[in-house]
Formats: C-alpha cells, structure tokens, sequence
C-alpha cells in the first residue's frame, strides 16, 4: 500500500514523479496523488485495469504497457518505457513508466512502479533534433564549408569543406591530413596563424578570424578564410573549434591586382609631379627676375598673373604628391603625445593676422585641461588648417569663426564653426571626394585645388577618427572631428 508522507510527496511532485502497484490477481492499480494527476484519472484505486488503458493515446502504447507488466509479473525483471498519454483537454503528454516485482508484501503477483511526467524533456529533445536536422541541412547545403575540431583534431567535416578542400570523402580527408590543420597550411603562414592563434587562447577569445593558404586535395594552395568560433571547458582549455571557411582565392587576386593598380598610380602620380615641378618652379623663378627688369605696369600684371597660374600647379602637384603617399598601404602615420589645447591654441593663433585682415572675429573655445592626443601635429595641422583657410574664405567681413573643442565620452570632439555663406546641399554627398565639384572660387577670388578636403579626410582617418559636415547656406558651415583620445 502507498502511505502519505508530506515530504516524500513534495519532492515527487517537485520531480512530476508519481508511484503506483497493480495486483493482477485482484486486477487493481493504486496510485498515489501524483500518479494520479499525471494519469489524469478521477480516483486512487482503480478497480479496471480499462480505465488506467483508456488514458493511453495508441493501442500500440496500450499493448506495450500491458506486455511490461505481464513480463514483470512472469519473469521478475524490472520493465520500463515510454507512452504517450491523452489528458483531458485533449492535448497529449509523455510519460516513463518503470515497474518491478513487489518487495515488501506477501501478495504473489503484485507490481511496484513509477510514472514521471517528462513532456518537457521529450518536446526539449524534439527541438533539438529538429534543429540539428536543420544544421544538417544546412551544413549540407552550404556553398561555405563547416569543421569541428576537438583536440587539434577534425571530427566532422561538411560536404561544402570537402568540396573546398578537393577531397570526395571525410576519410580521404582524415588520411591525407591526419585530421590536423598543420599539413595543410602553407609554411609560410603557419608562424603568422600561430601566432595569432595563440594570442587567441591566450586571451580565451571567443572567435577569431585566419587567412591562409591551405594544400588541398589536388595539391595545390588555395587561399582560405576561418571564421571561427572557440568553446573552453569549465578549466579554461580549448575544447572545442567551429569554424565556417571560404576559398577566397579570387578575392585576393583582385586584391593583388588592385594593390598592383595602386603602386603604378602612385608611381605615375610621383613621377608626373616630380617632373612638373621642376619647370614650374623655375618660370616662377624666371617670372621673379623678369620682374626686376621689367617697367610696364601691364606686362608686371601680366606676369603676377602667370606667377599666380604656376604657383597654383605647384600647389596641385604637392597636394597630389601628399594625397598619394598617404593612400600608400605602406604608408606609416608616426604620432606623438600632444597637449590638445596649447596645440590648437598655436594654430589659431597663425591665423590671426589673416583673420583680423579680413575684418573676422576667430575665436577658440576650448575645453580640454591637459588631456592628451597621439598626432602626427604636422599632418592634424594642416587638416585643421585646411578647415579654417576654407572658412576664412567663405566668411564675409564682421563675421565669425569658433574653433571649440571638448572632451567626450572617449574623443575629443573639435568642431570649427563659421557664419559665413554655406555649403548649396547637392555639394554635401561630394564634399570629401578628390576633385569635388563643390570646389569653388573664394569671396576674395582665391582659388582651389578641389583636393583640400580630401586630405583633410584622409588626415583624419588616418588618426583613427572621422570628419562630417552640417551647412545652411546663408547661415554658415560646421565641420565636426572626432579623435580617440589616447
């Protein structure tokens, strides 16, 4: 018989775990209350063996769950099984069923179970295997390429990654490369990619991404892309490596072509103003001594004006010459430490002669204390000079220019404000770009390249911050910089 103990009862119900006995010779069940919720009966003692076979969703269930007890009962070996049960709103739940022979009574052919309402885990189990059968299926389908490394070594590879990788089978792939990733990486990569993966554990990364070229099947290099993703153990160790790969052998040809493109522009660009400026410099310098010599106020006019001409190609030519190294993939921006405020300070001061000439206020407005940015302050100065050369331009008399510049969140947030004409908006998408078309004569005729700003922008992305414009034409123009602060 099944006695009540409050405790023992709590713990069951805790569990969704209820018990019962049958005696098949007086063909009865009784339940305790847990049972009796998970079977969704009516009473304890169930005098039918029907009623207890009624809750059961199938005969096949019905049939299995009868068998259990009669093998119990003959052979007085433990039974257990899983069944699917109709509840009363009709819906469905899963249950274990675990029965074996009566212990502690006299009566002959008596069962002792439990029941265990273990719906969630089963409907958890269906997910999951639904899922995985989605992943499957999609690993399958995949034009990438999926592995699973445990232990350096490779225990599942997709059939996109062996499409990759020039094998028809995952044991050909394990022979060939022992399951390891070192017979496959180029000996040149393999101290770059240890490296890095190195650094990657070290730091208990959780994903990372590789480069390299990898030996296939058919013995040639491919470039290859790992986009990879780590699962440690409860010590911190490696356990785990997913990793999605791509041949992206393509890509980097076009990448080498293109960095080949790049070198022949730059060359092309350095030797074009190299032997332009030459010329140029010396008709400036032959206009200087003509000048001396000469008398008649229109032929001086005549020649200021050529000198004007050439010195604006020698600006264009050093403008392309510094736009062209600095887009230079080797090109290296060395920084120092610079007390932002006494810098800005400097460069607002330089134009002050200008300013004051021009009948516009400058101003500095500044924020800072001491805090320190890594500039390179020859390259920031002539981005920011460019700023305010380009406002003193378009800045009509009694007008104003602010250079503010204050601390936030991480960067430095320096913006140069002006009141003078502003930008017509269709200039703004193109404002940044080589050439630009917003290039425009100043209000005291001064001319422009049409490359000022795209050095600016490059100045400043170099630094690792951006530059962005607001303008209303009429009111004025803001150009806005951030820089990390170091």
């Amino acid at each position: 018989m099944i006695e009540n103990h409050d405790l023992l009862d709590r713990a069951l119900a805790t569990a969704k775990l209820g018990v019962w006995t049958y005696d098949q010779n007086l063909s009865t069940f009784q339940l305790s209350e847990n049972a009796r919720e998970i079977f969704e009966v009516d009473t304890n003692r169930l005098t039918d063996v029907s009623e207890l076979m009624h809750r059961f969703a199938s005969d096949h269930d019905r049939k299995k769950y009868a068998s259990c007890l009669e093998k119990i009962v003959k052979t007085g070996e433990p039974q257990s099984g899983i069944f699917q049960i109709v509840c009363s709103n009709n819906n469905t739940k899963w249950v274990r069923c675990i029965g074996q022979p009566e212990q502690d009574c006299n009566i002959t052919k008596a069962v002792f179970g439990t029941v265990q309402d273990i719906t969630d885990h089963i409907e958890t189990e269906l997910k999951l295997a639904e899922t995985q059968q989605k992943y499957e299926l999609m690993a399958k389908n995949s034009s990438d390429g999926i592995i699973i490394i445990e232990k350096d070594v490779t225990t599942f590879a997709s059939p996109g990654f062996l499409r990759l990788m020039r094998y028809d089978t995952f044991e050909e792939y394990l022979e060939a490369t022992k399951g390891s990733l070192r017979p496959v990486i180029h000996p040149d990569d393999k101290p770059r990619i240890k490296t890095k993966f190195k650094e990657k554990i070290s730091k208990r990364a959780e994903t990372g991404t590789y480069q390299f070229r990898a030996l296939t099947g058919d013995g040639i290099y491919i470039w290859r892309e790992d986009h990879v993703n780590y699962q440690y153990d409860c010590q911190g160790c490696l356990e785990k490596t997913y990793a999605v790969c791509r041949d992206v052998t393509k890509r980097k040809q076009t990448e080498k072509k293109l960095r080949k493109l790049i070198e022949d522009k730059n060359w092309l660009v350095s030797t074009i103003v190299h032997d332009i400026r030459n010329p140029i410099s010396a008709g400036v310098s032959l206009n200087s001594v003509l000048l001396d010599e000469i008398k008649n106020e229109e032929h001086i006019k005549l020649i200021n004006a050529a000198n004007t001409r050439l010195e604006s190609a020698l600006s264009l030519a050093a403008e392309l010459l510094e736009l062209s190294s600095m887009e230079d993939e080797n090109f290296v921006l060395e920084k120092e430490p610079t007390q932002s405020g006494r810098y800005l300070s400097d460069i607002i001061e330089s134009f002050q002669a200008e300013a004051e000439e021009n009948g516009i206020e400058l101003t500095l407005d500044e924020k800072l204390n001491t805090e320190l940015i890594l500039l390179n302050q020859e390259k920031m100065q002539r981005a920011l000079s460019n700023l305010i050369s380009n406002s003193l331009k378009f800045t009509p008399k009694d007008g104003r220019i602010t250079l503010s510049a204050i601390l936030h969140d991480d960067s430095i947030r320096i913006e140069i404000s002006d009141t003078g004409i502003g930008i017509p908006p269709e200039h703004l998408p193109t404002l940044f770009d080589k050439f630009t078309e917003a290039k425009r004569e100043g209000l005291h005729g001064e001319t422009t390249t049409g490359l000022g700003l795209s050095i600016t922008k490059q100045i400043i992305e170099l630094h690792g911050g951006s530059i962005s414009v607001f303008s209303t034409v009429g009111k004025g123009t803001t150009f806005t910089i951030k820089l990390p602060v170091s």
